[in-house]
């Protein structure tokens, strides 16, 4: 039977063990999070989110780390965390993206039990933490989308393209670049836009 004297003499090597490994996670976590998708988005109800799921998905990767499982399972977990969405509101795409970021970084850094395999998870961490940071801030990271409805038929027209733009850009207060339809609601004379613009910042 477990004593609370074994509990203490155990807590060192516990804390060597996890310790580097959740520092690891913290400061990705914090990076991405914090750093960059707070400045990018400020919602922090899902930074909330964000931070307890990983979090939680880093613990029960670092208890199962130590044990034979089978790669079906863990491939499980992560998709069993993945697909959790909250049904009070839809998630745009690029935040369920940095959703399975966070989960991604607690899975990776919590499953490296091992010296070699901390930094080989270390160097990984560093290659997401760029290319997030470039498609966000970078040259890649200047267009986004939004679907509006939209009741000006007539603007439609191919040969009224430049107008079609013009008249959304003045609506939504950016600069519109493409405009696709998406549905016709014919009994309401209108339809449904997916927008391509550039963000206020990078106008």
């Amino acid at each position: 039977m477990t004593t609370l004297n074994d509990v203490i003499h155990l807590l060192p090597d516990a804390l060597r063990s996890v310790g580097p490994r959740l520092a690891l996670d913290l400061v990705c976590t914090a990076a991405v999070v914090n750093g960059i998708y707070l400045r990018r988005y400020p919602r922090r109800d899902y930074a909330f989110t964000y931070w307890l799921l990983n979090l939680v998905t880093f613990g029960v990767a670092a208890a199962l780390s130590g044990m034979r499982v089978e790669m079906g399972l863990s491939l499980g977990l992560f998709a069993v965390f993945g697909i959790m969405r909250y049904r009070t509101e839809a998630m745009r795409i690029r935040d369920l993206t940095y959703l399975f970021v966070a989960i991604g970084l607690a899975i990776l850094n919590g499953v490296a039990s091992t010296p070699e395999a901390l930094v080989r998870v270390a160097i990984t961490d560093v290659a997401l933490l760029g290319m997030v940071l470039y498609l966000e801030f970078g040259a890649a990271r200047r267009m986004d989308s939004v679907t509006v409805r939209y009741d000006r038929l007539e603007l439609l027209d191919h040969n009224r393209k430049a107008e079609l733009i013009d008249d959304l850009s003045a609506r939504l207060g950016v600069r519109c670049e493409r405009a696709f339809v998406q549905s016709v609601d014919l009994m309401h004379d209108s339809v449904e836009l997916v927008v391509t613009f550039r963000p206020a910042e990078d106008r």
